[in-house]
């Protein structure tokens, strides 16, 4: 038998939210939370459990929920990839189908079926496909920890590094939430892998709005192998506010987008290589979803 690279002492299922927070206090980095665990491999193939020796499985507390309300949705931590798409493609196919997009995405079939809203926020990887698109549509998260008032983070604000989430000590992520787009909203998301398993050399998540033929906002979330954290493209946010939805417009905006990250380089593509996806696939997901508007 080969040995596991990563042997907890202890998997918990926690009855409720208190039990969790009590434990995370209790242990401190000896405790992780996981909801469908899907990245716990790769923690430990980098070496990053440290000492954790307890896994809280937060699949079993009432967070598995989708709400609306006063003009937000909300999302529990413990919805599924597949439960999330089912429910956009249901309710709202054209508002949010940057989110179906991000979702359709990510395989195989049973990633979809056990990854998580709260795991993918909290694996804090720009490779990752739905926190891309949920900072395209300037998402907040909630965080709760026993010895303090629980937290609004806004999302783009929650990724340090990789593997490095703004959570602080004996906090644990519960639900993520976003103002719902109005009816002339629409998105897209896109990316390009150099294969079918490997992580995305870029992705793209875009929401805009449209009034008169005009951008009356634009989001724009670049992820993939660009940086250290999902990013926005502010500079080509700012060039089309305003601006009339023409592919011509569109494309001269691109033109400037590597002023807003940091490409590198790698065995997988060069930085210029790169920064011609970004310009290339920010063009797209623009287009794409001026069209879903019309």
């Amino acid at each position: 038998m080969p040995t596991l690279l990563f042997q907890p002492e202890d998997y918990r299922f926690p009855t409720s939210i208190d039990e969790v927070l009590t434990t995370l206090a209790e242990q401190g980095d000896k405790a992780r939370v996981i909801a469908g665990g899907t990245t716990v491999h790769e923690l430990a193939y980098r070496r990053a459990m440290g000492d954790v020796r307890t896994l809280l499985d937060v699949t079993r507390l009432p967070l598995r929920q989708i709400a609306e309300a006063t003009g937000a949705m909300h999302l529990g931590a413990t919805i599924t990839f597949t439960e999330l798409a089912e429910y956009i493609s249901a309710h709202h196919p054209s508002t949010l189908a940057i989110i179906t997009d991000a979702i359709a995405g990510i395989r195989p079939m049973q990633i979809r079926n056990v990854g998580t809203v709260g795991g993918s926020i909290c694996s804090s990887l720009p490779f990752f496909d739905l926190p891309a698109a949920l900072v395209a549509l300037d998402a907040r998260v909630t965080t709760h920890a026993v010895t303090r008032a629980p937290r609004t983070i806004p999302i783009e604000d929650f990724f340090h590094d990789f593997f490095l989430p703004d959570l602080r000590f004996g906090e644990f992520l519960t639900e993520a939430e976003f103002t719902l787009p109005v009816h002339n909203s629409s998105g897209s998301f896109q990316k390009f892998e150099s294969n079918s398993v490997d992580w995305a050399l870029v992705s793209i998540g875009v929401q805009v709005s449209v009034d008169a033929g005009r951008f009356t906002s634009v989001r724009i979330a670049l992820g993939g192998g660009i940086g250290r954290k999902v990013t926005r493209a502010i500079t080509v946010e700012n060039a089309l506010l305003g601006a009339p939805v023409e592919d011509q417009v569109i494309e001269k905006a691109v033109a400037h987008v590597a002023d807003d990250v940091r490409a590198f380089s790698d065995f997988r593509g060069s930085a210029k290589f790169r920064n011609h996806l970004l310009k290339v696939y920010v063009a797209r997901c623009l287009k794409q979803a001026a069209r879903r508007i019309r």
